[in-house]
């Protein structure tokens, strides 16, 4: 548990807070694109155009 000890000093904590927190948000990023695109294929799979409801620029 000197691990624990080490890594809750205020100084590695003001690094390791913020290195946590991009990925976190790249991760939420990644997820929510995984999840568009099963949904997208589910759609693909069941017969409907997926970019059907899109408007054409």
């Amino acid at each position: 548990m000197s691990w624990l000890s080490s890594v809750m000093r205020p100084e590695v904590l003001a690094l390791l807070i913020p290195v946590i927190a991009v990925i976190a948000v790249f991760g939420n990023k990644a997820l929510k694109s995984h999840h568009q695109h099963i949904e997208r294929m589910e759609k693909i799979r069941n017969g409907i155009d997926p970019d059907a409801n899109k408007e054409e620029k």
